[in-house]
Parts: C-alpha cells; structure tokens; sequence
C-alpha cells in the first residue's frame, strides 16, 4: 500500500511542471490572424512542446506550457508578436510551431 501512494504521489507531482513565463515573454502577444504581421519584420521560426503533461486531464497544461515557451524564445529573438501557425495537442502532450516578428504599433 505504502509503495503504490509513493508512486501515485509521484506521478501527481511530476504531472505538475510548468513552464515560467519570463518578463520579456509577457510583453510577446500571440495570434493566429496572418493580417496582423503583414507588415512586420519577419524574425524567425519557433518552436514550443511540452511531453511532460497530457494525458486526458494534462492536455490544458502541456498546451500552455508550449505557448509560454514560445514566447520566451520569441522574446529571446527580439520579437514582440508571434504568428501561430500549428498546434498540435493530445494524450502524449503538445506541440506548437509559429513564427516571430517584430511589429511597430502606432498609437
């Protein structure tokens, strides 16, 4: 009895990891609208997954963990808007593969 608690205690807390999402990251906006970086500087692909989480009820996490390490990386490359171009989510985690961009607002 004792072992099978240890194990399900781990497995609970190993399905606990998250991605943080950096300072520089929160500032990165996403969006699936292609018209939104038309006239922006194209920076680079980028990529996010995490295979840590999924499952039935994991599937919510490993998503936002991918998207926040895309914003992270996309914040590493100097860009400041990232075009989603797939997700890919299921049982065994997610994945996610965008573009980075670095847009000029006007106010």
């Amino acid at each position: 009895m004792k072992v099978y608690l240890l194990l399900m205690m781990t497995l609970l807390c190993s399905s606990c990891v998250t991605v943080r999402l950096s300072p520089e990251g929160e500032m990165v906006r996403l969006t699936s609208n292609a018209e939104v970086v038309r006239n922006c500087k194209y920076i680079g692909q980028v990529k996010g997954s995490d295979h840590m989480n999924g499952g039935l009820s994991g599937q919510g996490a490993a998503e936002e963990n991918a998207m926040r390490e895309i914003r992270n990386s996309a914040a590493e490359m100097r860009a400041n808007t990232v075009h989603i171009l797939n997700v890919t989510t299921g049982t065994s985690g997610s994945a996610v593969r965008c573009e980075a961009y670095h847009c000029v607002t006007s106010n």
